[in-house]
């Protein structure tokens, strides 16, 4: 493959406007006053994480009350990955590089790797969203269609129903297939590894000991139900699949969203700021609660131009993007709640499950 190039934004274009306008609004040392708040949301999220362990080895619980613990795992998995993990992977969760190291730990908790996770999703996702064959996280698997460029398969026709199921094994497939596949992969995005520091394979195997050990093992052990831990193993990750899948349909694989491919020669048909407005949409940007829950994921586009900035800012930045979006006759997408932007990720899946 030819290497990828954006084409060059005229002078004066939208985010040689939009920049400078978006760093006056930030305050002096935003960094430092964003991971304060910050730091407290992490401190909030890990409490409740510790609290629900401590409370399933030592109570210990049973039954279903066993299984309801285990689906609010299942709710905290996302907003501790994205207010941490991803936070600490763009470098915003703290000004200190030690404290971001740690931080990306996070990801260990849940069983995965916080260095493949970067490795996809700053490489390969951020680098060039939404290209096909570049971008992993929209070429994961042939059993979903996203885009008319992508090879048509009979099960497809039905996508749109079964997709909804799928959607429920995803953080279980993320886990045990996933990362194992990703240990062979050598091509992310703008990045080729020859070869994974042996350190990173360890730590992933080490997660995923340490996932079957907190989440199967140890609760058989204290509760001696193998039924009810089974039961509860899968409703985390249920429930996890689809908090997690909420956020990512949301944000690149609506109606309207283009998959995009590079000529023959790498070039993109768009300049990278402008790419990021037709491969990246909004949702419920008004909404206090989706902010911090998802941590500025529902701010998607105010995410892509300017990942360097934390997303407690977000709510400030997103009305100059839509200002200086309509200015220069771009589109800038918005959905006014999870609902409608899952609505439109389902028009998609219908529309392309005829071979086009």
């Amino acid at each position: 493959m030819s290497r990828l190039t954006y084409a060059v934004e005229e002078e004066g274009g939208f985010f040689e406007e939009l920049k400078p306008e978006v760093f006056k609004i930030l305050p002096k040392e935003f960094r430092k006053k964003a991971a304060k708040k910050i730091a407290f949301k992490a401190i909030v999220l890990q409490g409740l994480f510790m609290g629900i362990m401590l409370t399933m080895y030592l109570v210990p619980v049973k039954g279903g009350i066993h299984v309801f613990l285990m689906a609010l795992l299942g709710v905290l998995a996302l907003p501790m990955i994205l207010n941490i993990g991803h936070e600490a992977v763009h470098r915003n969760f703290s000004t200190n590089r030690k404290v971001n190291r740690l931080a990306k730990n996070v990801f260990f908790l849940w069983g995965t790797s916080a260095y493949f996770w970067e490795l996809r999703h700053n490489s390969s996702h951020h680098a060039f969203a939404n290209v096909k064959d570049v971008d992993l996280d929209i070429e994961q698997t042939n059993i979903i269609r996203l885009s008319q460029h992508q090879e048509y398969l009979g099960r497809h026709k039905f996508q749109h129903l079964y997709m909804p199921f799928a959607f429920c094994l995803y953080t279980f497939l993320w886990f045990f297939i996933r990362d194992f596949k990703d240990l062979s992969k050598k091509r992310f995005g703008a990045k080729t590894i020859k070869r994974h520091p042996r350190n990173e394979v360890i730590k992933l195997f080490g997660a995923k000991i340490w996932h079957l050990l907190a989440f199967l093992i140890i609760p058989f052990m204290v509760t001696q139900q193998i039924g009810t831990v089974l039961i509860g193993f899968f409703v985390f990750h249920i429930v996890a699949s689809i908090v997690t899948t909420f956020a990512l349909i949301s944000t690149h694989v609506g109606e309207v969203q283009e998959i995009v491919l590079p000529d023959e020669y790498g070039r993109l048909p768009h300049s990278w700021a402008t790419h990021q407005l037709v491969t990246t949409a909004d949702f419920s940007s008004t909404s206090r609660f989706t902010l911090h829950f998802f941590a500025g994921f529902n701010h998607h586009v105010a995410h892509h131009l300017f990942p360097q900035v934390p997303h407690i800012y977000y709510p400030e930045i997103t009305p100059l993007i839509k200002k200086y979006a309509q200015a220069h006759g771009l589109n800038y997408t918005h959905y006014p709640n999870l609902f409608t932007c899952t609505r439109s990720h389902f028009k998609r899946l219908k529309y392309l499950a005829t071979e086009l």
